[in-house]
């Protein structure tokens, strides 16, 4: 039986929308705020170190959207070797790798900052 497409298509949005919370940060666009970025005291209290540690953690956002979105189209083309169930905790697992990756290597960053 045929997997639905309706999975692969939600982790491709999910995917393009880390690009798109990624690139304000990258291209150093968001002021200090406690709303959006990478928000911490240390980051918040310096401006420098706000869009230092703010364009890290965008460029990983951008490439970890990219990897996602990659990963799902070239899921799409093997969806019917795998199950619904499967290629879910699959992309499930990809988006908890790739946050986590962000969160630790964020603080890694500003750590040396």
């Amino acid at each position: 039986m045929e997997n639905p497409i309706f999975i692969p298509i939600l982790f491709i949005l999910i995917g393009i929308m880390f690009i798109i919370i990624g690139l304000p940060l990258f291209l150093e666009k968001v002021k200090p705020n406690w709303f959006y970025g990478f928000r911490l005291p240390k980051t918040l209290s310096n401006k420098e170190t706000w869009y230092k540690s703010n364009k890290y953690v965008g460029r990983d956002f951008i490439a970890a959207g990219f990897i996602i979105v990659f990963t799902t189209f070239l899921l799409l083309f093997f969806r019917d070797s795998f199950s619904l169930l499967d290629l879910t905790l699959f992309e499930i697992f990809l988006l908890l790798i790739s946050a986590t990756l962000i969160l630790v290597r964020g603080f890694i960053f500003l750590k040396k900052l």
